[in-house]
């Protein structure tokens, strides 16, 4: 009878490790996860701010905002689908012509661009615990560029010509994410956040640094 309520007991205790390491995982399969996140620095803007002086080109812009949704297919592997948008330009002043005051004075010129892409990601967590998830991955898709020219001179038009295909775009980071609620978190990634591949040789990092927040269905 001692021997049987002991081999109870043990049984119980060495169960229940197992039982609550089960209920206390972050992250697991069937799992849905959304993220809205913010990228930086702009590689492409700071480039541009370090090859210009300010008091001739102004550099501007904001982005890449990224989204995520990611569904686990197994307490390991996720696949995610990504979405990133940003937005850039440079701006400068020239003489145009006022036809209100009627006199030749200074206006600004500019170029913006805004940049899209799509991607399909797959993940892997390699530690989960009760409020944290760590996990890197790998995505590939394609991207979208659209530019185009401005001028705030009232008689003045100004356009330019450019040739860019539509690039790859390609994501690698590594991130950890920290759930203080159940289904609500922060995550910050590090990595190429958004990257363009362009004419097949020319290599485009955006962010290598993210961070937003997290949201478990």
């Amino acid at each position: 009878m001692k021997t049987t309520f002991l081999s109870i007991l043990l049984l119980v205790i060495t169960g229940m490790p197992t039982k609550l390491l089960a209920q206390e995982r972050s992250i697991k399969k069937n799992d849905a996860v959304i993220t809205i996140g913010y990228g930086a620095p702009s590689i492409i803007r700071a480039f541009l701010k370090y090859k210009t002086t300010r008091d001739q080109i102004r550099v501007s812009g904001a982005g890449p905002f990224i989204f995520k949704s990611e569904l686990m297919l197994t307490n390991r592997i996720g696949i995610t689908l990504n979405a990133t948008l940003s937005q850039s330009g440079i701006a400068w002043d020239d003489v145009g012509y006022d036809t209100i005051k009627q006199i030749y004075r200074d206006f600004e010129f500019g170029i913006r661009a805004v940049e899209f892409s799509g991607l399909v990601r797959g993940n892997y967590h390699f530690i989960r615990t009760s409020k944290f998830d760590a996990y890197g991955g790998l995505g590939f898709g394609y991207g979208f560029i659209n530019m185009r020219a401005y001028t705030l001179a009232h008689t003045t038009t100004f356009s330019f010509k450019y040739a860019l295909p539509n690039p790859l775009s390609l994501e690698a980071t590594a991130g950890i994410r920290y759930f203080p609620l159940k289904n609500l978190g922060v995550y910050s990634e590090v990595g190429i956040g958004k990257s363009w591949i362009l004419f097949e040789k020319y290599f485009i990092p955006e962010a290598l640094i993210q961070s937003g927040i997290v949201f478990k269905f």
